[in-house]
């Protein structure tokens, strides 16, 4: 008898995307520390990661391929698993990813005044309302086939339900 092995990492990589503000690096951080799994701090590599630098948005443009390679070098040194926030973090494929997080803000004034506090310019916040207003993040997930949990943090993150729904996710 043959027996089929799974890839590992399926089992270990945990993605939270949304748009900016809706609270994904917050909550990868108490993941991290509710559940034991590291939170991997993709800021650190974008430079590395990234195919050019957008002066006008005064973002990186992150090569897909490129996090992927990276993502899997770090699983495989990684006993736990990884906990990876990045509002591109859906357009991972979705043989590494065994549980996707969308976090939505379903309260536009509230994320508006989020963005502001990052001093985001007005162009740059109308986009990522619109990208909102469209659940582009959760739409792109649900096309990729990502197992799906997704939160509205409108009134704050609910923690305690999401840290339930990841446990019965594993």
């Amino acid at each position: 008898m043959i027996k089929m092995i799974k890839n590992p990492t399926t089992k270990r990589l945990i993605i939270i995307t949304g748009t900016p503000g809706v609270g994904k690096s917050t909550l990868a951080n108490a993941l991290s520390s509710q559940l034991k799994i590291p939170r991997l701090d993709l800021s650190r590599y974008y430079h590395q990661l990234s195919t050019t630098y957008d002066r006008k948005k005064r973002c990186y443009i992150i090569d897909r391929k490129k996090l992927a390679v990276l993502l899997r070098e770090k699983l495989k040194a990684s006993r736990r698993g990884l906990i990876v926030d990045s509002h591109t973090a859906h357009l991972l494929p979705r043989t590494m990813v065994k549980v996707g997080l969308v976090l939505t803000c379903s309260d536009l004034k509230i994320l508006r005044r989020r963005l502001q506090k990052r001093k985001y310019s007005q162009k740059k916040i109308q986009e990522n309302l619109q990208a909102e207003i469209f659940q582009i993040c959760l739409e792109e997930a649900r096309e990729r086939g990502h197992t799906i949990l997704a939160f509205d943090t409108s009134s704050g993150i609910p923690y305690q339900k999401i840290f339930r729904a990841v446990r019965k996710s594993l």
